[in-house]
């Protein structure tokens, strides 16, 4: 087995154990939250909100397109805009 392969294999049983569930673009998935951070920015009429969260997906979970930039995705109930993408050498996000 190759290590990508032990690494799939390994995040499938950690998404069954620990998943969030998710909705982007009508699909329903199992994420895991990696970090989690809830700041505070100044804007118009004082602070709001800023959360930032890193989430991990395997690729295989998208059937068609992965999601873009500024796409927003709901996870557990709360609906986040991606702002950033991230990923490794040797795997896609």
């Amino acid at each position: 087995m190759s290590l990508e392969s032990e690494i799939l294999n390994d995040l499938q049983q950690l998404l069954q154990e620990q998943g969030v569930k998710a909705r982007w673009n009508n699909i329903n998935l199992l994420v895991l939250v990696s970090r989690n951070r809830n700041e505070q920015q100044l804007d118009i009429g004082g602070f709001v909100d800023s959360p930032d969260l890193s989430l991990r997906v395997p690729k295989l979970a998208f059937p068609r397109a992965r999601p873009k930039l500024c796409e927003r995705m709901d996870i557990d109930g709360v609906v986040y805009r991606i702002t950033q993408h991230f990923s490794p050498k040797n795997f896609e996000p």
